[in-house]
């Protein structure tokens, strides 16, 4: 397997989670925090694949799902923002 194919399963795996993590922001889930509930760990797997040059396909599919991730946090930070203390 080249590394193209190899950063593509990545980001399928990336999007995945993000799509988990989005449904536990919405569900207003907070759950139990692992590494694996953070966006900050997720874009750094991101960064680290735009970092190693992906084809332009991959590329913007990364940078799309850098875009979510910031949604993800701008959502978290709005419900904490809002939640009664």
């Amino acid at each position: 397997m080249n590394y193209a194919d190899q950063a593509a399963r990545d980001l399928v795996h990336i999007r995945t989670m993000i799509l988990r993590l989005e449904h536990l922001v919405h569900d207003n889930d907070t759950g139990e925090a692992s590494p694996v509930t953070s966006p900050d760990y997720w874009r750094a797997r991101i960064n680290a694949l735009l970092a190693a040059k992906l084809p332009p396909v991959l590329e913007m599919q990364a940078r799309a799902l850098l875009v979510r991730l910031d949604a993800l946090g701008a959502a978290s930070r709005s419900r904490a923002h809002h939640q009664p203390h």
